[in-house]
């Protein structure tokens, strides 16, 4: 949800659709609203409702479909536009969406997106922007406490705040992330990350390191899914991709029937092909684990 032009629709294509940042340029306004259905994670569906942000439709979606658009929601993802001219009408259209769902799905978790966020280049202008966003909807959002991320089609940001939405929708993940936690201390490996398969979004990891950079694995997901589009491009497909160098040594594979593995090796010892077969040898388990 949210105003005309904010970029709801350039992002669900980048994400769910296989667009580049640069595709998203040939995208017209979205008219009315559009379903659409994604399996995510092999068996669970995700019911994707973008609604149109022309003022002709948002007033229908207030009034007249209120009950249909705000009942049954399980997730709302509120987008703001950095570029707007008129913050406070921007708010206001928060507020009555938020009133509307604490109406008729009270129990729904709420995202907001500040999204072009590349028009400010700077960092520290960068989070002081989105500060005055975080302290203006915790201050009016109620009992919906919502998450605000700062994101951009033009770098990982958008794959950050996907990839968080997503992890909360998996209903086992705190099983999901012991398991994997165990597998990557059962294979001396630094880092292990869970990717799913047809978004690449980053569904969890584990790692050695007490601290890991902000964005770091989604970088490594925004470069793949750009890999894998060129390699479709191309009549090619991508399936797997090792790197070997003095200081590591990564793979990624594809894992079970929803996902990839990334696996990184730091020790000079530990041979490739051993990695490999412990790969292998996890993927019935980790199966087993997935299953929505």
């Amino acid at each position: 949800m949210g105003r005309s032009g904010a970029g709801k629709t350039s992002m669900r294509s980048l994400i769910f659709s296989n667009y580049s940042a640069h595709d998203t340029r040939r995208l017209g306004a979205t008219i009315d609203v559009e379903h659409s259905t994604v399996q995510f994670m092999g068996d669970l569906s995700l019911n994707i409702w973008d609604c149109g942000g022309q003022h002709k439709y948002l007033e229908n979606y207030l009034n007249e479909q209120r009950e249909n658009i705000f009942g049954n929601v399980e997730v709302l993802i509120y987008v703001f536009d950095l570029e707007t001219a008129s913050r406070e009408s921007e708010y206001q259209l928060y507020d009555e969406c938020l009133q509307k769902l604490g109406i008729y799905s009270k129990d729904a978790k709420v995202y907001t997106l500040v999204h072009k966020m590349d028009k400010v280049p700077d960092p520290e202008q960068k989070e002081a922007r989105l500060e005055v966003y975080r302290r203006a909807l915790a201050e009016r959002s109620g009992m919906f406490k919502p998450e605000v991320f700062g994101t951009s089609i033009w770098d990982f940001s958008l794959y950050h705040a996907w990839s968080q939405i997503v992890h909360r929708l998996v209903p086992n993940m705190s099983t999901i992330e012991r398991h994997l936690e165990k597998f990557r201390a059962l294979t001396d490996a630094c880092e292990v990350v869970l990717f799913e398969r047809a978004t690449f979004l980053v569904v969890c990891f584990a790692t050695s390191h007490e601290t890991v950079p902000q964005g770091r694995f989604m970088t490594v997901s925004q470069a793949i899914k750009t890999y894998r589009n060129r390699c479709s491009n191309v009549q090619e497909s991508f399936r797997s991709f090792e790197i070997h160098n003095k200081n590591y040594t990564l793979f990624i594979e594809p894992f079970t029937k929803s996902t990839y593995i990334l696996v990184i090796t730091s020790d000079p010892e530990i041979e490739p092909a051993v990695t490999k077969a412990n790969i292998k040898a996890a993927k019935p388990h980790f199966q087993d684990k997935l299953m929505i």
